[in-house]
């Protein structure tokens, strides 16, 4: 029966419970999930006098003459479909073929209920209510009772048969008397609907029945309860955890779903989909209503031909070719129409829009949806909230698809563009304040099921759009319309009147009739309650007395810049701080505006104000600030003045470089008559120590007052939206502000707002508490440092805005993986430094190592190897200039000779590998007297890095590697750093075969990790200890904890590095839709290769050769790609060739002996090909990749003689692997190579592989001894370790 396991807490419909004399005794048939005693305490609650979890019960059935039939039919308020009875006198909503007026048997089991337990019971069964059950019309069956055991044989994954002892529950023994009650919960009325694709059925629900079927009578009694149910549907959702993965969660999911499939044709078990196909194949076709929809302005005025040329735009895209033939008229349908709304900023696009969508909404369009267009990133985070919302929206028996937030770039959107391609209901999506129309090919479907209109507002008017799709450029309004929207946004007590009729108009005139300057016109008279007359008096005034906020307006009629001033000037005259809080806000990021924020700003500005005013009693004023020539060794720039250098924390070790460089320098100060005063490096150096030391108590009293007062005002003016505490400014707003200062006032506000964020900006990388306010401010940096590109601001300052974006391009990469931010962020800090100019000057040329350094680094990640090697080698060049003259910085020197070191290990360049990293540790334990903590961590640094090469190298040297890292992990106190280091050393133990070791050691390195990054789980750097969790279960062959270890791996590589590639580009590269189609959603990077292959692998282990085989083939994709854009080839082609080995295998299994074949042949032309290649080149020969064969085979043929047990199939499977691959260089190879001694070694290991551990050990090992011998005759070195697994 019917268990509601989600619906306790609610209130009964059921009738209440009773009995018929104190004798009788209650019971209850089941014949739902209640047979599954495993939901016998959940209903039951702390008053229930049973203390028993489980009820006595005994099978039986109803006899089909008591008028009921068990359908799928009870509709759950949870969204499912659940089980309910139906009676031949049934008035329920059940509408369907199988609902004949006769019943049926229904089997199920009796329990005995305590009567004082009843109420409970009728609590779990909402919805329900209870009818008695004659005697006479049940059956009890005790077959089993005496006997609860069964024989049962089942296949298991290899189809090999096996017998296995089943014991069935034991059944009671009641004794019924005419006084007892046997209940059965019938649905109410109202309650019963079959399934539909908002309440479909759950395998859940099913599984949890037919488990107590199995429970009580085998697969006899779940048999006959699937026979005796109707209602079963197609609406069938596999709603289990880890659906695809079954074994993993669902109990007896072989028996169940082999009955299921036994019986199709009635349980629809083939139409049974997991939750993204159900979603897809299902619930879209249901999608309804708006989303993200502005609110409706109840002041919209006119633009009655716009909105009729909008309609019958889109309407005649529709219609057109009316006389084309019948059996086009569905493709017509299905073409997506498009019209592009264009116009300058502020003439009201985003209204008309909104107006249309209410107008037709849901008329016309069962859908509509509004989308933030900005950007790429800003349609990525609609479409993903967007996703999110409807999974909630069809939220399926408390199962929701929050697995959405976690999907790539690729996959948020091409789910949404499939969901709207395939709706069966018109819809409209509108792309607001669109900047790139080239955006539109990967965020619009290619067709629509019913009616697919897009509605694009933009300010940029696209040729291709007027021609192709129709484009309705917006005007401002006519002189009829400016008066009603003043009338309506006003007060019509404000404008009504002979003169205010005449002002009005004049007004209008002088505003150019732009709705965006009569809508703040209008909100100005409203809140201040002033009618048009005294306005216009006020606004003419104004700009006679030239108290507006003209200057440059490029994009934007004068007449908004007046309206603004005239808000500004009320504003004045309550709070004159609050109108440049507003100035320095337009050069800032229009959200995350905080009063924190304001108060900093304000701060800065007082400070800024105390130094000009000390200047101006020394006879210098603003032309100092501004006009005076400083020159650096020879070279002459505009400075701020002395005492405005670097107010930044001495001790931050990002910025020590900068500030030891400026500070190095001698500033002389020159007046326009050559005379001055002169800034000493130590006094430079003793204000940077004061203007840090006082940052954390700059906040005074009064700043606190004046922010809380420019808040509320910028607020009540509707000039800053809060929300949740956090402001945003329109960024209208914020370019015409910017637009009316003068040059030397954005000069004057952009300094200030830099000194502001250098105080505010408090990111260490080695202190990841810093890590959270650094993101809060991020976007701000970065808006600051693009405008400082725009103006002349003095070197100083762009020095100051070119660390500030280094110190963001270094957040970026570390903290978010946001390599594509980074590198933006990165680039323009090169960008400022080559404004300002500085030629030789020590502080520009470190700080311009400093930022080569990180784009080299930042490139690294992404696997752009060429550029990484690019940046490092021209930071290594600049910064061995620099140390010759400044011994201090020889530390920066060894920290870009480390970086080179790591970039030549993931190149696999070992030697050279080696000689950066051995060159960079010399060069730091050189320093170790100045500044031992940090170069310890360097230090340490630099032997996990020379550890890693010896564990790369052929053989490996394991003991030398752990010897180094353990020396690392005693001089490392830096979290990070530690966890890497504990990870390495996981890696390690892991080969030398201790497995136990590894297993603590990735323990504590995830444990770091996780404190490290906070919230942030999605981190590539747990990514990679996932990874070598999975590498050591798949070696203790816990396939299922493996499989789990590599999915989670897999998850979040395909998180960071979607997030560092553009969408349908790989490292620039555009792709063409061929390949974008094969990646299967997969960014195209090695590292996602390289965990892709590994799942393939322990789903061989595991004999799901179709699974292993979809993983290989996604994994082969990548390469493919790879293999074309990327500079380290070598490791693709082995990787390459390790695939199709494994493809071939997988082939073989699944019986498809012509794929084998073909990836036989293809393997073989591909190392033909590259030994015609090598040959060519020069590069390398075949007896050099034999050497490589050789060393790799007889390093897994030792192993695998020294296993204890013969249960390591991986490992025998990947000898087997590594032998064949042997052969085949044996016969490329030249007759003077080594190809005679590994041909024989190949023989006796094929000879000993299949015999037992006792009679196979010696003879292998004495032919890896022979051949040893043979490699150390050709000069290779070679040194045997005992390795065994504990």
């Amino acid at each position: 029966m019917n268990t509601e396991m989600e619906e306790h807490t609610q209130s009964t419909d059921a009738s209440p419970s009773s009995s018929s004399s104190s004798s009788s005794n209650d019971y209850i048939f089941g014949f739902g999930s209640i047979m599954n005693t495993s939901t016998h305490a959940i209903w039951k609650t702390s008053s229930s006098s049973s203390t028993e979890s489980i009820l006595p019960g005994v099978i039986a059935t109803i006899s089909k003459e008591f008028g009921y039939k068990r359908q799928w039919s009870f509709r759950s308020t949870t969204g499912f479909t659940a089980l309910g009875v139906i009676g031949r006198d049934s008035t329920s909503g059940v509408n369907n073929n199988n609902n004949n007026n006769s019943g049926s048997e229904i089997n199920g089991v009796i329990y005995q209920v305590p009567t004082e337990d009843m109420p409970d019971f009728d609590r779990r069964e909402v919805g329900y209510t209870k009818i008695r059950v004659p005697l006479e019309y049940i059956t009890i069956q005790h077959d089993n009772n005496n006997n609860n055991n069964h024989n049962t044989t089942k296949k298991n994954d290899n189809n090999n048969a096996t017998t296995t002892r089943v014991h069935y529950r034991k059944q009671a023994n009641f004794t019924f008397t005419p006084n007892d009650n046997i209940w059965l919960y019938v649905p109410l009325p109202g309650h019963t609907q079959y399934a539909d694709e908002t309440h479909p059925l759950l395998q859940s629900y099913v599984d949890t029945v037919l488990q107590g079927c199995l429970e009580w009578g085998g697969p006899t009694m779940a048999e006959q309860f699937i026979l005796t149910t109707g209602g079963w549907s197609e609406y069938f959702l596999n709603d289990t955890p880890s659906s695809r993965r079954p074994w993993l969660f669902r109990k007896e999911y072989n028996t169940i779903d082999e009955l299921l499939k036994k019986y199709e044709d009635l349980t629809f078990y083939g139409e049974r989909r997991h939750p993204e196909e159900f979603a897809s194949a299902c619930l879209h076709q249901g999608m309804r209503g708006s989303w993200n929809l502005p609110r409706r302005n109840m002041n919209f005025t006119g633009r009655e031909d716009q909105l009729d040329q909008l309609r019958l735009r889109l309407v005649n895209q529709d219609d057109c070719g009316g006389g084309e033939q019948q059996q086009h008229q569905q493709q017509r349908q299905r073409v997506v129409v498009r019209v592009d709304v264009a116009g300058m900023g502020g003439v009201g696009k985003s209204q008309l829009v909104t107006e249309y969508c209410y107008r037709n909404f849901p008329s016309h369009y069962g859908l509509v949806i509004w989308l933030n267009s900005e950007s790429a990133d800003s349609l990525v985070a609609d479409y993903r909230s967007l996703l999110s919302d409807m999974a909630m929206e069809v939220d399926v028996g408390g199962v929701s698809d929050n697995a959405d937030i976690n999907k790539s770039t690729d996959e948020i959107v091409g789910e949404v563009k499939t969901r709207l391609f395939r709706s069966r209901v018109p819809w409209l999506l509108v792309f607001d304040n669109l900047e790139d129309h080239n955006l539109l090919n990967d965020f619009v479907p290619r067709g629509a099921g019913i009616r697919g209109h897009v509605v694009v507002t933009t300010r940029h008017i696209d040729s291709e759009a007027v021609d192709s799709h129709g484009t309705l450029i917006l005007g401002c309004f006519d002189i009829s319309e400016s008066l009603e929207l003043l009338r309506r946004s006003a007060g019509s007590h404000n404008v009504d009147g002979e003169k205010n009729t005449l002002a009005a108009t004049e007004l209008c005139k002088m505003m150019g009739n732009l709705p965006l300057a009569l809508g703040m016109a209008a909100a100005y008279m409203r809140r201040c309650d002033v009618q048009c007359v005294e306005y216009l008096d006020r606004y003419i005034t104004s700009e006679k007395t030239g108290q507006t906020l003209y200057g440059k307006v490029e994009n934007y009629s004068l007449s908004v810049a007046s309206s603004v001033s005239l808000s500004l000037g009320e504003i004045e005259k309550e709070s004159p701080t609050t109108c440049q809080v507003l100035r320095l806000l337009s050069f800032l990021g229009p959200d995350q505006i905080t009063k924190w924020l304001l108060r900093n700003l304000l701060s800065s500005k007082k400070k800024m104000n105390i130094q000009l005013s000390e200047l101006n009693n020394t006879g210098n004023g603003m032309n100092f600030l501004f006009n005076r020539t400083f020159m650096i060794g020879g070279f002459g720039f505009v400075l701020a003045g002395a005492a405005l250098i670097l107010p930044a924390c001495a001790k931050d070790g990002r910025r020590v470089g900068l500030c030891a460089g400026l500070a190095a320098a001698s500033l002389l100060i020159l007046s326009t008559n050559t005379t001055g005063s002169v800034a000493t490096e130590q006094q430079a150096h003793d204000e940077d120590i004061k203007r840090s030391a006082s940052i954390s108590n700059a906040i005074s009293a009064f700043e606190y007052e004046e922010s809380d007062v420019a808040w509320d005002l910028l607020k009540s003016f509707s000039l800053l939206s809060v929300k949740e505490g956090k402001g945003s400014v329109h960024r209208l707003l914020q370019q015409a502000m910017r637009n009316c200062q003068t040059d030397e006032e954005s000069r004057h506000n952009l300094i200030i707002c830099i000194d502001a964020l250098r105080s505010l900006w408090t990111f260490k990388p080695e202190e990841f508490e810093s890590w959270k306010e650094a993101l809060q401010i991020l976007d701000h940096v970065k808006c600051v440092v693009a405008h400082a590109l725009e103006f002349e601001l003095d070197a100083i300052y762009i020095l100051k805005a070119a660390q500030l974006s280094l110190e963001a391009g270094v957040f970026s990469a570390m903290a978010v993986n946001a390599f594509v931010e980074a590198l933006t962020s990165l680039h323009l800090s090169l960008s400022l430094l080559e404004k300002a100019k500085l030629g030789r000057n020590s502080s520009f040329q470190r700080l311009k190592a400093e930022v080569l350094h990180e784009l080299g680094r930042v490139y690294r990640y992404q696997g752009s190897y060429n550029e990484s090697e690019r940046s490092l080698l021209e930071s290594l060049e600049i910064s061995q200039l620099v140390s010759r003259k400044d011994r201090s910085f020889r530390k920066f020197v060894a920290n870009t000779l480390h970086e080179l070191g790591v970039l030549e290990v993931k190149k696999h360049n070992l030697d050279s590998a080696a000689q950066f990293l051995q060159r960079s540790l010399e060069l730091r334990r050189s320093l170790k007297d100045t500044e031992s903590e940090s170069i310890n961590a360097s230090c340490a640094a630099t032997l996990h890095q020379l550890a890693a090469v010896h564990v790369a190298r052929k053989p490996p040297s394991l003991d030398k590697a752990k010897a180094l890292l353990q020396d690392a992990l005693k001089m490392c106190r830096q979290i990070g750093q530690r966890a890497a280091t504990l990870k390495q050393l996981a890696r390690v133990t892991i080969r030398q075969g201790n497995l136990e070791k590894a297993e603590v050691y990735l323990e504590q390195a995830l444990e770091l990790y996780l404190e490290l990054y906070g919230d942030n789980k999605l981190h590539i750097n747990i990514a990679s200890v996932k990874f070598q969790q999975g590498a050591l279960a798949l070696q203790r062959e816990q396939f299922d904890e493996a499989y789990l270890h590599f999915s989670e791996c897999l998850r979040i590589r395909r998180h960071v590095y979607a997030y560092a590639r553009q969408v349908g580009a790989i490292g620039g590269v555009e792709i063409s839709g061929t390949r974008k189609s094969s990646v299967n959603a997969n960014p195209v990077h090695l590292e996602i290769s390289v965990v892709l292959h590994e799942l393939g692998i322990v789903g061989f282990a595991q004999r799901r050769f179709s699974q292993a085989f979809q993983m290989l083939l996604e994994e082969r994709s990548i390469l493919e790609n790879l293999h074309e854009i990327t500079s380290h080839s070598n490791r693709i082609y082995q990787a390459r060739l390790t695939c199709l080995t494994w493809l071939r295998k997988c082939a073989k299994e699944l019986g498809e002996e012509s794929e084998a074949e073909k990836y036989t042949k293809e393997r073989t032309a591909m190392k033909k090909d590259a030994g015609l290649k090598a040959k060519e080149k020069h590069l390398v020969s075949e007896s050099v990749m034999l050497q490589h064969k050789v060393i790799d085979c007889r390093l897994l043929a030792r192993q695998f003689a020294l296993e204890k047990s013969d249960s390591n199939l991986v490992g025998k499977e990947k000898l087997l692997n590594v032998l064949n691959e042997l052969e085949e260089e044996i016969c490329l190879a030249p007759p003077e190579s080594m190809a005679r001694d590994a041909a024989h070694f190949r023989g006796t290991i094929m000879l000993w592989i299949d015999e037992p551990i006792s009679k196979r050990r010696v003879p292998i090992l004495k032919a890896c001894d022979s051949l040893r011998d043979t490699l150390r005759a050709h000069g290779i070195q070679v040194v045997d370790s005992m390795i065994q697994k504990k």
